[in-house]
């Protein structure tokens, strides 16, 4: 029979190798690490949950405008594209453009809302949306967001396609101080 392997007590690491040593060490350093790693944000008494303290933001500050069904139809440029737009102002408000000979495109009047928008090119999408919203005179909200769409053959031609919009799109808004510091 071969050599009887050797059995160390748990409660001493006297006569273990240096190895049985090291990597006893290394799996305790490991648990504190992974307990610190672990450790919850530290509580104040005035805060229990310090992912919800501090003031919230200001309504007056911000918007939350919604997109939905918006089209572009491409042929050798943009043809068209549309969209309906909600926001605090207002519900499925009827935003379109005409013809686009390139990116970024006019600035144009959601119907007869205080909404505009224009036509941009995404930063992760094809197309983006330049949304405002003129809340007083020379003042309002505005925000640049992507608009992800997925594009198939129109059927009037081979470079023609249409792009319709898929997922939820809200574009938040935020209120621009134009004072005579700025």
């Amino acid at each position: 029979m071969g050599k009887k392997a050797q059995v160390y007590p748990m409660t001493s690491i006297k006569g273990r190798s240096m190895v049985a040593k090291r990597m006893q060490f290394l799996t305790i350093a490991s648990l504190f690490a992974a307990a610190a790693v672990a450790a919850p944000a530290p509580q104040t008494t005035g805060c229990p949950n310090p992912a919800h303290c501090g003031t919230p933001p200001n309504p007056a500050d911000y918007e939350n405008v919604d997109i939905s069904d918006f089209f572009v139809r491409k042929n050798d440029g943009i043809q068209n594209a549309s969209f309906k737009l909600s926001g605090q102002n207002g519900t499925d408000i009827a935003c379109e453009i005409g013809a686009v000979p390139s990116l970024p495109s006019e600035v144009v009047t959601c119907g007869t809302s205080d909404y505009r928008f224009g036509l941009t090119k995404g930063d992760t999408t094809e197309f983006g949306l330049a949304i405002y919203h003129q809340t007083g005179q020379a003042s309002g909200k505005w925000a640049i967001g992507d608009a992800p769409t997925y594009c198939h053959a129109g059927g009037n031609g081979p470079d023609d396609f249409v792009c319709q919009q898929i997922g939820a799109v809200t574009i938040v808004i935020v209120g621009q101080n134009y004072g005579k510091d700025q």
